[in-house]
């Protein structure tokens, strides 16, 4: 790499950047990002929580290029990693992934397409392959071959686990991020550490990501961070509140105000004329449309609840239940899936306002309540989420993390 230049970030020390990495930051597609924060309002919890996509992408390419100098070499394949690392998340709408329900609730038909799991990976991908000027500046084969890497498929596993896996760039890179912004100290491991004792396993056709056996303590630690993150930041109360205050803010705007450019942001389908549309959006944009309204008189249900998220004037919980605690398992089966089930969700959201006004004198709106569902994965399912399982590399032969060291109480908290 020539010409490098330095970034100086608060997670990794300085950040070299290369002339063709600094251009893509350039474009306006990377730009939008700095207006993009990584933990949506989760700083009306965590004030310092103000950090945005834009230098977690940073990171992620800096990370990622470690990985590959130190498992692949080939500067060519490291130099393409780094590239995917810095444009995995052009895709993220505003307030990060709590954009994500409402493009996948209100996307038409046949924008799924590229088989990814969240909707905004494959906008990202539209992104990369439709936005003039990253293909100008990338060329085909560098845009071809990063898609791949987005996509699943192309390069060696060892490749795809650096982007995507277990113990990937973006999981080593915002777990550290989120701590530090956050004030915390859950998400803090041993990066380097970590790093050092990753390995090149050749598993059948490919090489996989692996760690050696002096590696286990390292990655211990990992676990217990993103476990402790999960538990303690993601799904603090309060960001669960603002988040739900958010998705309902949203879901309302466009079925219940039809606010036009709110439909027209959030119906994603995969054209060049969305995505144009989609990057002209960020936090600040959308949140000025919601509170401050134009032409006058047209304030509805979704200006109301913004309004109430920036003076802080936060929704209550008011009934929390373990889907275990429930006896009916056709109870529990339905309420896991209660996102799903819009009509079966507004049926309970107008009961319990009914029942709330009629108790305490005073009228609660149905919009005002909101029913909601989450998972907490234990120790070991954070160890393997859905990208497989850490691989640990043991004189007997590989072994899975989770069962190879599965310490009474520790994996499954």
């Amino acid at each position: 790499m020539n010409n490098l230049r330095e970034i100086r970030d608060p997670i990794h020390g300085f950040i070299t950047r290369t002339e063709l990495e600094q251009s893509l930051m350039d474009t306006p597609a990377m730009q939008r990002l700095r207006g993009i924060r990584q933990l949506a309002l989760a700083n009306l919890v965590y004030p310092g929580a103000l950090h945005t996509r834009f230098e977690h992408c940073l990171g992620v390419m800096h990370i990622a290029g470690k990985l590959a100098g130190r498992l692949i070499g080939d500067s060519e394949t490291c130099e393409i990693l780094r590239l995917t690392g810095l444009l995995h998340d052009l895709g993220h709408g505003p307030f990060s992934h709590v954009s994500e329900a409402i493009l996948e609730e209100f996307q038409v038909g046949g924008a799924e397409g590229r088989g990814k799991k969240d909707v905004h990976e494959s906008i990202t991908m539209g992104i990369i392959e439709n936005c003039d000027e990253i293909r100008k500046i990338l060329g085909e084969p560098k845009q071809e071959r990063i898609l791949g890497y987005l996509g699943g498929t192309s390069g060696e596993g060892i490749e795809r686990g650096i982007i995507s896996g277990p113990l990937d760039a973006d999981k080593q890179d915002y777990l550290l991020r989120d701590s530090y912004f956050c004030g915390v100290k859950y998400g803090v491991f041993d990066s380097d550490r970590l790093i050092s004792t990753l390995e090149a396993w050749p598993d059948k056709h490919e090489h996989q990501l692996a760690a050696s056996k002096d590696g286990v303590y390292a990655i211990e630690q990992f676990v217990i961070a993103k476990y402790h993150m999960s538990t303690q930041v993601y799904r603090h109360k309060i960001r669960l509140i603002t988040d739900s205050m958010i998705t309902r803010a949203l879901e309302l705007g466009i079925t219940v105000d039809k606010l036009p450019w709110l439909i027209k942001l959030y119906q994603y389908d995969g054209t060049g004329a969305h995505l144009n549309e989609y990057l002209r959006w960020d936090d600040a944009r959308l949140t000025t449309a919601l509170v401050h309204p134009l032409p006058e008189g047209q304030e509805g249900q979704a200006t109301e609840l913004f309004r109430r998220l920036r003076e802080r004037r936060l929704f209550k919980v008011v009934f929390s239940k373990r889907l275990l605690e429930f006896a009916d398992a056709n109870v529990r089966d339905t309420l896991s899936d209660i996102r799903k089930l819009p009509a079966l969700r507004l049926q309970i959201e107008s009961e319990i306002a009914e029942y709330l006004s009629s108790n305490r004198g005073i009228e609660i709106p149905c919009h005002y309540v909101v029913v909601n569902q989450f998972t907490t994965k234990s120790v070991r399912e954070q160890s393997r989420n859905n990208e497989g399982s850490i691989i640990i590399l043991t004189p007997e032969g590989p072994k899975k993390f989770e069962e190879e060291y599965n310490t009474p109480g520790f994996l499954d908290q």
